[in-house]
C-alpha cells in the first residue's frame, strides 16, 4: 500500500482500535467519552468508503484485513439503527471480532512490508485487547467502593458530626452533592424519563414517592407549622433531605416554602433522579446519608429543542453504557435494602426538635434479614449503642 488513499485506510484503521480501547475502557458520561462515540462512528463510515479501494489494490493477508474490516462493519450498522442495547449484545461482539480480527490481519500483512509502519498496528492490536483487559481486571479486584454500602467503623456522636456538620448547606440532613447546589431543572424532568423507560414512568407517576413534597397535604401542612414554630426553615432540611430535592439542593429552601407552595418545584416529589442520581450510600443510619452527583450533560439531555434531543437519543441506544453506569449504581441491585435504608430510617435530636435524640421511624433494622453464608432467616438484634446510633446489629453482614 503506497497511495494515500490507502495510508489513509490504514491510518483510519489503526484510529478505530485506539478508539475503540478507550470507549471500551473508560466508558462515563462526559462531553469527551460521547465525542469519542461520534468519531467512531465517523471514523468507521469513512474507512468503510475507502474499504473497496484496499480490496481492489492489495492481494493475500492485505485483501482478508479488508473483508474482515468491511465485514465488521455490518453489525455496526445493525447496531446503530437499532441500537446498542443488552438484547442486541451479540451484534456488538460479532462486531468487536471481526474488528479485531481484521486488525490482526493488517499487522500481519504489514509487517514484511513496512518497516516503518508496521510497528504501529501492532501496538494498536495490543492497545486494543490489553487497555480493557487491564480495566476490567482492575474494577473486579479492586472495585470503587462508593459502588456498595458498608458502614464507618465508628458513629458519629450526635448530629453535628452527621453529614457536611453544621456549615455544610443541606444540615441538619445528611444528604450532601457532588458540587454544592444543583439546578432545580435536574429534578423537574422525570417526563424526559419516560420516553424511554414508559411502564416504569407511568408507576413512578402514582406513586408515594411522586406525592412525596408539597403535592402531598398532611406532609405541606407539617413542614409550614414547624417552619412557623421554629422560625426559620434550617431545621426543617432535615425534613427535606429525603422529600424535597428540587427545593433544597437548588437552593431554594431558605425561603418558607409557605411563599412557594404553588411552583413546580415544591410540586415535584421526588423524581427518578432523586434516587438515580445518588452515587454514595454512606452508612445505613439515614437521615439522606447519601451524595447525589449532579451530571451537566443533563442540559442537553433536558433540551426541548426536538434535534438535540433526537441526537441525545440516538448517542444514547447507540452506547447506553454511560447512561446506565451513571443511574444504574452497583448498590441499586446488590444492596436493594441498604439502599432505601438512606430515608426509610430516621432520627431527630436537638437540631431539629430543640429537645433530644429520638427515633423517627426505622423500616431496615426491624426487617427479616437473610444470612448470605447459610441461606437462614434471622432477625437482626442489637445492643443499645447500635439501636442509638442506628447501625444494623453486628449479626447482620
Amino acid at each position: 500500500m503506497t497511495g494515500r488513499r490507502e495510508r489513509a485506510a490504514a491510518a483510519l484503521t489503526i484510529l478505530l482500535a485506539l478508539n475503540g480501547a478507550y470507549l471500551a475502557s473508560f466508558d462515563s458520561a462526559t462531553i469527551l467519552y460521547m465525542a469519542n462515540v461520534v468519531l467512531h462512528l465517523a471514523a468507521g463510515a469513512a474507512l468503510f468508503l475507502l474499504l473497496p479501494i484496499m480490496l481492489s489494490r492489495c492481494s493475500g493477508m492485505g485483501r482478508l484485513a479488508a473483508l474482515l474490516l468491511a465485514a465488521s462493519a455490518l453489525p455496526a450498522l445493525y447496531l446503530t439503527v437499532k441500537g446498542n442495547t443488552l438484547d442486541q449484545r451479540a451484534w456488538l461482539y460479532a462486531h468487536i471480532a471481526l474488528a479485531v480480527a481484521g486488525v490482526a490481519a493488517l499487522c500481519i500483512w504489514a509487517w514484511p512490508r513496512h518497516r516503518r509502519f508496521r510497528r504501529l498496528p501492532a501496538a494498536s492490536l495490543a492497545i486494543l485487547g490489553l487497555l480493557p483487559a487491564s480495566t476490567h481486571f482492575k474494577s473486579g479486584v479492586w472495585p470503587d467502593p462508593a459502588g456498595r454500602i458498608r458502614n464507618p467503623v465508628s458513629a458519629p456522636a450526635s448530629m453535628e458530626e452527621e453529614g457536611e456538620g453544621p456549615r455544610g448547606p443541606f444540615w441538619p440532613s445528611s444528604s450532601r452533592t457532588n458540587q454544592g447546589i444543583i439546578p432545580s431543572s435536574y429534578f423537574l424532568d422525570s417526563e424526559q424519563c419516560g420516553s424511554c423507560h414508559k411502564d416504569i414512568y407511568e408507576q413512578w407517576r402514582s406513586s408515594v414517592h411522586h406525592f412525596a413534597s408539597f403535592n402531598n397535604q398532611f406532609y405541606r401542612k407539617s413542614i409550614e407549622y414547624m417552619q412557623q414554630v421554629q422560625g426559620s426553615t434550617k431545621p426543617s432540611r432535615w425534613c427535606a433531605g429525603c422529600h424535597d430535592h428540587a427545593l433544597l439542593f437548588s437552593g431554594k429552601w431558605e425561603k418558607p416554602v409557605r411563599e412557594q407552595i404553588d411552583t413546580a418545584e415544591a410540586q415535584a416529589g421526588l423524581a427518578c433522579v432523586s434516587c438515580h442520581s445518588i452515587a454514595q450510600v454512606h452508612d445505613t443510619m439515614g437521615n439522606a446519608g447519601f451524595t447525589l452527583e449532579y451530571n451537566r450533560l443533563h442540559e442537553i439531555a433536558a433540551s426541548r429543542n426536538k434535534y438535540v434531543q433526537a441526537v441525545d437519543r440516538f448517542l444514547t441506544f447507540l452506547n447506553p453504557k454511560p447512561h446506565r453506569r451513571t443511574f444504574l449504581k452497583p448498590f441499586h441491585r446488590l444492596d436493594s435494602s441498604e439502599f432505601c435504608s438512606t430515608c426509610h430510617k430516621v432520627h431527630l435530636d436537638v437540631p431539629v426538635n430543640n429537645y433530644r435524640w429520638i427515633r423517627g421511624f426505622n423500616d431496615y433494622d426491624n426487617r427479616p434479614a437473610i444470612c448470605r453464608w447459610c441461606s437462614r432467616r434471622i432477625r437482626a438484634t442489637g445492643t443499645d449503642s447500635y439501636i442509638r446510633t442506628g447501625f444494623p446489629a453486628p449479626i447482620r453482614r
